[in-house]
C-alpha cells in the first residue's frame, strides 16, 4: 500500500479527488426481464446484492492506529465489532458529533490556523469496514459494480486484500468496476472512511458535521454490453402542445447487433414505441408527444418510459424504467418561467436530517417530508448544501416539488476575500468542477430539478467562474445561481455567473428598495435564504409576501432556512426526552456554536413550530377578499391547476359567537382566475362581526387526504366589540391604612398593597386568594429573549428595562375615597434618566379593578425601546384553565399573527407553553379582547380592557424562560413547571423578528420605541 502514495496522498491532495472511480452517470435502477420490472422492487432482482446491513467494523482515533494489513484478506477479524450501513459512527458509539455553522470542525486541533488541504492526522477518526459476500454463479463472466451511495468523508476500496480505487464527495456515490478482483462465491470487501481528508475544505455547511457511509449499498451485475448512461431531455414548443423527448444512451461498449426498444405510456397506456439499431457506443433519438401533459409542482404528470436492450437474438438483456416529465424551465423577460409561467416558489431550505439516525434517512422519513410540505403548501425545496438521495428526488418527482439541486460545495471558514477564498485558488478548480459534474449527470433526467445550484457560501471566483461556463455548456434547459455570486449586497448587485439573483435574507425595506430601483430587471429575484426560523421567530413572514406578491414583475418567491431543526433525540436521567445541538457532545476547545441546529418550522420530530402555521398561511394560493357587502372575492394563485376539488365551508361570528354558517361546493375558478361569490349575511346583529373562511379538499389529492384544510381566511364585516369602559358600581368599599399596609375590604372583597412599594400585595375574594404569596402586581417592560433577540444583542442592549422596574423608586402613594370605590395611585422615577411611572387602582365593593398604568420617558434622553409594557400578576397554584376572545388558538405576537384568526378559545396554561429547544419568550396571544383564568370550579380573575390586549399565561416565569446576558447550554426539558401562573397583561410586546437570527431586530414597525404610553385595563374576579 505505501506504494500507492509514496508522496502525497490523494486525502491531502486537493488536485487528486478520486482513483478508479467510475464516471458519473443518471440514476437509475436495472431489470433482467419484464417479470422482474413489474414488481417494481429493484433489490429483488437477480441484478443486485444488497450490502446495507452489518459490517465487521474497526474505528481508530488516528489512520495510523488502524490494524497492519487491515484490507487483507488473511486477517482475522473475528474480534472486530459488528456495525450497520448505512449508518453514521458518531451516533452509534464512535467518536462525537460537532455542530459549526461556519469553520472548520477540525479547527479547534490546528490552532484556529487551518492550511488547506491540510487535515489533523493525529487525531482523525477513521474506521474498516469489512464484509465476505458470496458472488452467485449466475454473475460469472458478468460486469460487477460496487455501489456505494454516500460515505463521509472519503472512501477507500479492496476486494480481496486489492486496491480497487478512491473517492471523494460526501453527498454523491462512489461506483467501481470490481469484475477483475472477483471470483464466484466467498470474496471480501474493505472499505475505508475518513473523517477529515482535503474534501472537508469544501464542505463546511451550516449542519452536524458526522461520519460514515449513509446511503445505500450494493453490488450490481451486467452484461459486458449494457447501458451506461442515459440522458432525457424534454423539448416543449412555444404553444406548449407538443412535445418531443430527446433520448441519448450511452453504452459501456460498441454494441453492434444490437436494438433498443422505447416504450412511452402515460397512466399505464402507450403513447409512443421506438426500436433502433445501435450501430455506434452512444445513439440518440426522439419521440413525439402531441398534447402532452406537462409536470408542474402542481400538477406533477410523469410518463413512464421503458428502456429495454435486446442483442442480435432478439432477448432482452436488460431494462431500464424511467419516470419523464414534460416541463419546458427558461428565463423570459427578467422572470423564471415553468411552462411558460412566471411561478412563485414557496420554498424551504431542507438537509438530509433525522433526530435519531442523523445523515440517514429512510424512504418512509422522505415521504413524510414530503407529505409535511404539502400539507403546509410548501411548493419548492432547495436541497442545501448538497446533492439529496436519488430517492428525495424521485419522490420530488413524483408528488411535484420544485428543487433547487445544490452542489456540495462550502467554504465558508475561509470567507471570502478573493485573496484567501477557495473560489479563487487553481490547485482547486478541478475539485470544484467534478462535485457540479457529478451532481448534474445523476441527477440531469428529474424533472423536479428546475435549478442547479453551484454551491452556498463559497466565495467567487476562478473556480466557480469555470464550473458556471461548464455547466452552463452541459444544461441549456435549466438555469443556474450561486449567491455568492454577489457583487454588492447593498443594491443585490451581481457578477455574470448566476443566472439568477439569489441572495440571502434581505431585508423588506432592501427588497422595496430594490424594486423601485428595477423596475423590469433582467435576471429573477428568487431569495435562496431567508426568514430565518430560529427559535420563536418568522415575525414579519407576511410582509415579505406582501412585497413580492404586489411586485410579480420583480420578485419570485425564496427558500425559509429551514425546514426542520436538526436537533438529535435522548432521553434524560428523568425520562425526558431532549433535543440536543451544538455543544452536548464535543469537548470544549471544539464546540463553535450553540443551538443554531435548532431553526426549522417543524421540530427534529416534526411537530409543527407555533410559526409553521404562519408559513401554511402565507403560503396558500387561495386568498379572498371582501368585494362589498356579501360578496367576497376568491382569487386562484396556482398557475395551473383550478379549484374544482375544492370546497368552500363559511361562518359568521358575532363577537366569537357562531350566528350563520354555510358551503360552497363548487368553486370554478381556473389558475390565476378569479370569482365573486355571494353570501346571505343576515343583518341585525350588534358587535364586531367576522367571516372565517375554510378551504377544504374534496377528494384526496395524492399525500393529502379528503378534508384536509389548503387553505383559510378571516374577513372582518365590521362592527364594533363592546369593550368595557368604566368600572361597574358596586357595594361600598373602605380601607385602612396600617404601618405598613393599606387593606381594602369590603364584603366580598380583601385588597392589600404594601405601602413600601406602592404594590398590589394580597387579592382575595370570599376568603379565596387570586394573588400568590410573596408576590405583588408588578410593572413589566421586559421579556425572556428570544433566539432573534440574542442574536441583535437586545438582552445587553436592552438591559436598562430588565432592571427598570427592580431599581425604581417609589416618589408618592395614597389612597382617596372616590364616590362609593377607593382610588389607589402609586407614582415612581424609573432607572432611566428623567422618566417616570405612573399607576393607579380604582377599586370597587365587588372586588373589580380599574388598573391606568402611564409610562413618561424623556425622549431626548433615553433611546431604548421596550421590549414590553404591560403589567404581571401571578396566581397560586390551581389555576390551569383559559378562556379568551382574541387571536389563536397558537401563540402569536404582533408580527406574527396573520395565521391567527380572531375567535373564542379554551385552553388550558400548560398548553400555552412551546417547548423551544431553548428556553426563551414564548405563549403570547394578541388582539386579546377578553380573557379569563380559573381553577376547576370556575373561581378565577376576567381581564377587559378598553382596547385589545397582548396576554400570556404560563407556569413558567419570565425569570425561568430568561437566559441571562449569555446563552447557556439549556434544554426546554430542564424546565420544570411551576404550580403558579404567570399572568402578563400588555399594552404591547415587541414582534419577535423573522429577517435574521445575528444581527436584525424586529421591523420598525413592530417595535416599541422609546415614547410615553399608557393604556387601561380591568381586573374582575369569577365565582
Amino acid at each position: 500500500m505505501c506504494t500507492l502514495f509514496a508522496q502525497v496522498p490523494p486525502w491531502l491532495n486537493e488536485e487528486v479527488n478520486e482513483e478508479n472511480r467510475l464516471p458519473m452517470h443518471a440514476s437509475y435502477f436495472v431489470y433482467e426481464n419484464n417479470l422482474a420490472l413489474s414488481t417494481g422492487q429493484w433489490q429483488q432482482s437477480s441484478n443486485y446484492l444488497n450490502l446495507n446491513g452489518t459490517w465487521k467494523f474497526f474505528w481508530a482515533d488516528k489512520p495510523s492506529s488502524l490494524p497492519k494489513d487491515f484490507y487483507s484478506a488473511g486477517l482475522n477479524d473475528q474480534g472486530w465489532k459488528n456495525f450497520p450501513v448505512p449508518a453514521n459512527w458518531e451516533l452509534n458509539g464512535y467518536g462525537f458529533p460537532i455542530y459549526t455553522t461556519d469553520g472548520f470542525e477540525f479547527a479547534y486541533l490546528m490552532d484556529k490556523k487551518v492550511k488547506p488541504p491540510i487535515v489533523p492526522m493525529d487525531f482523525n477518526p477513521t474506521a474498516v469496514y469489512r464484509r465476505e459476500v458470496n458472488i452467485p454463479a449466475l454473475w460469472k463472466n458478468k460486469r460487477i459494480f460496487l455501489h456505494i451511495g454516500a460515505a463521509k468523508s472519503n472512501l477507500s476500496v479492496w476486494v480481496n486484500g486489492k486496491y480497487v480505487g478512491y473517492g471523494e464527495d460526501s453527498k454523491l456515490p462512489s461506483e467501481f468496476d470490481i469484475s477483475k478482483h472477483l471470483r464466484t462465491g466467498k470474496n471480501l470487501i474493505v472499505l475505508k472512511v475518513m473523517r477529515w481528508c482535503d474534501g472537508n475544505y469544501l464542505e463546511d455547511q451550516d449542519m452536524w458535521r458526522l461520519s460514515g457511509i449513509t446511503r445505500d449499498c450494493y453490488l450490481l451485475a451486467r452484461n459486458n454490453i449494457h447501458i451506461n448512461d442515459i440522458e432525457i431531455r424534454p423539448q416543449i414548443d412555444s404553444t406548449f402542445q407538443h412535445a418531443k423527448i430527446d433520448v441519448s444512451l450511452q453504452f459501456s461498449q460498441p454494441a453492434k447487433g444490437y436494438t433498443v426498444q422505447l416504450d412511452l405510456k402515460f397512466k399505464g397506456q402507450p403513447v409512443a414505441q421506438k426500436e433502433i439499431k445501435v450501430d455506434q457506443q452512444h445513439i440518440s433519438c426522439e419521440i413525439n408527444v402531441a398534447k402532452p401533459s406537462l409536470w408542474s409542482a402542481e400538477s406533477p404528470s410523469l410518463y413512464e418510459l421503458t428502456i429495454k436492450l435486446k442483442n442480435s437474438a432478439g432477448t432482452i438483456t436488460e431494462l431500464i424504467p424511467q419516470q419523464v416529465g414534460l416541463r419546458k424551465v427558461e428565463i423570459k423577460n427578467g422572470l423564471f418561467m415553468v411552462n411558460g409561467q412566471p411561478v412563485l416558489l414557496k420554498g424551504i431550505n431542507r438537509h438530509e436530517t433525522d433526530p435519531i439516525s442523523g445523515h440517514v434517512i429512510s424512504k418512509a422519513a422522505m415521504l413524510r417530508d414530503i407529505r409535511l410540505m404539502k400539507k403546509f403548501n410548501i411548493n419548492a425545496v432547495r436541497t442545501s448544501h448538497y446533492p439529496n438521495s436519488e430517492t428525495w428526488l424521485d419522490l420530488c418527482d413524483q408528488y411535484g416539488l420544485y428543487v433547487i439541486g445544490e452542489a456540495n460545495i462550502e467554504s465558508h471558514g475561509m470567507g471570502y476575500d478573493i485573496t484567501k477564498t477557495m473560489a479563487n485558488r487553481p490547485t482547486w478548480v478541478s475539485a470544484h468542477l467534478m462535485r457540479v459534474q457529478r451532481m448534474m449527470e445523476r441527477d440531469k433526467n428529474h424533472a423536479s430539478i428546475v435549478t442547479w445550484s453551484m454551491g452556498n457560501e463559497a466565495g467567487n471566483g476562478y473556480n466557480f467562474y469555470s464550473c458556471y461556463l461548464w455547466m452552463k455548456k452541459r444544461d441549456q434547459s435549466r438555469p443556474i445561481q450561486y449567491e455568492r455570486a454577489v457583487a454588492d449586497y447593498r443594491t443585490f448587485s451581481y457578477e455574470w455567473n448566476s443566472d439568477i439573483i439569489c441572495p440571502m435574507y434581505p431585508t423588506p425595506d432592501g427588497m422595496i428598495a430594490y424594486a423601485k430601483a428595477n423596475p423590469s430587471p433582467q435576471r429573477p429575484f428568487i431569495m435562496c435564504e431567508y426568514a430565518h426560523a430560529m427559535g420563536n421567530s418568522l415575525g414579519n413572514f407576511t410582509d415579505y409576501w406582501d412585497i413580492i406578491r404586489k411586485n410579480k414583475k420583480v420578485f419570485q418567491g425564496g427558500f425559509i432556512w429551514d425546514f426542520v431543526d436538526q436537533c438529535f433525540q435522548w432521553v434524560n436521567a428523568k425520562g425526558d426526552t431532549v433535543y440536543t445541538y451544538g455543544g452536548d457532545y464535543e469537548p470544549k476547545e471544539a464546540i463553535t456554536d450553540w443551538n443554531y441546529a435548532a431553526k426549522g418550522i417543524f421540530y427534529a420530530n416534526r411537530t409543527p413550530y407555533p410559526h409553521a402555521w404562519e408559513v401554511k398561511k402565507v403560503y396558500q394560493d387561495i386568498h379572498t377578499t371582501l368585494k362589498s357587502p356579501g360578496v367576497i372575492n376568491i382569487y386562484n394563485e396556482k398557475f395551473f391547476t383550478g379549484l374544482e376539488n375544492v370546497q368552500l365551508e363559511w361562518e359568521i361570528t358575532n363577537n366569537g359567537t357562531s350566528v350563520q354558517k354555510g358551503i360552497i361546493d363548487q368553486l370554478e375558478i381556473p389558475a390565476q382566475g378569479n370569482r365573486d361569490y355571494r353570501i346571505d349575511i343576515k343583518s341585525g346583529n350588534e358587535g364586531e362581526q367576522y367571516l372565517s373562511l375554510t378551504y377544504r379538499l374534496k377528494k384526496q389529492d395524492q399525500l393529502l387526504p379528503a378534508g384536509h384544510i389548503i387553505a383559510s381566511e378571516q374577513l372582518f364585516l365590521g362592527g364594533n366589540f363592546p369593550y368595557q369602559q368604566v368600572l361597574a358600581k358596586g357595594a361600598d368599599v373602605k380601607f385602612t391604612e396600617q404601618q405598613s399596609q393599606l387593606v381594602i375590604r369590603s364584603q366580598r372583597a380583601n385588597i392589600t398593597f404594601d405601602k413600601q412599594s406602592g404594590q398590589l400585595t394580597g387579592y382575595e375574594i370570599n376568603g379565596k386568594a387570586f394573588l400568590d404569596a410573596g408576590f405583588g402586581f408588578k410593572p413589566n417592560f421586559w421579556r425572556a429573549p428570544n433566539d432573534n433577540d440574542f442574536g441583535a444583542n437586545l438582552q445587553v442592549k436592552l438591559k436598562a428595562w430588565k432592571d427598570a422596574w427592580s431599581k425604581a423608586k417609589l416618589t408618592a402613594f395614597k389612597a382617596v375615597k372616590q364616590g362609593e370605590n377607593v382610588l389607589v395611585t402609586s407614582k415612581y422615577d424609573l432607572n432611566m434618566p428623567s422618566s417616570s411611572l405612573s399607576l393607579s387602582y380604582l377599586i370597587n365593593g365587588a372586588g373589580e379593578i380599574k388598573v391606568d398604568a402611564q409610562i413618561q420617558l424623556d425622549t431626548a434622553k433615553v433611546k431604548e425601546m421596550l421590549p414590553r409594557f404591560g403589567m404581571q400578576w401571578i396566581l397560586p397554584a390551581g389555576f390551569e384553565q383559559i378562556e379568551y376572545y382574541g387571536r389563536g388558538p397558537h401563540e402569536n405576537y404582533q408580527d406574527r399573527n396573520f395565521s391567527a384568526d380572531v375567535a373564542l378559545y379554551h385552553q388550558t396554561v400548560s398548553a400555552q407553553y412551546f417547548p423551544y429547544v431553548t428556553p426563551q419568550e414564548t405563549g403570547n396571544k394578541t388582539d386579546v379582547r377578553w380573557f379569563k383564568l380559573m381553577d376547576s370550579s370556575g373561581k378565577g380573575i376576567a381581564v377587559t380592557a378598553p382596547q385589545a390586549l397582548s396576554i400570556s399565561a404560563l407556569h413558567y416565569f419570565d425569570a425561568d424562560l430568561d437566559d441571562g446576558e449569555k446563552r447557556h447550554q439549556r434544554h426546554a426539558a430542564d424546565l420544570i413547571p411551576r404550580p403558579q401562573t404567570q399572568l402578563n397583561i400588555d399594552l404591547k410586546q415587541m414582534g419577535v423578528g423573522g429577517i435574521d437570527s445575528w444581527r436584525s431586530t424586529a421591523m420598525k414597525k413592530y417595535l416599541i420605541p422609546a415614547a410615553n404610553y399608557s393604556f387601561t385595563f380591568f381586573i374582575a374576579p369569577i365565582g
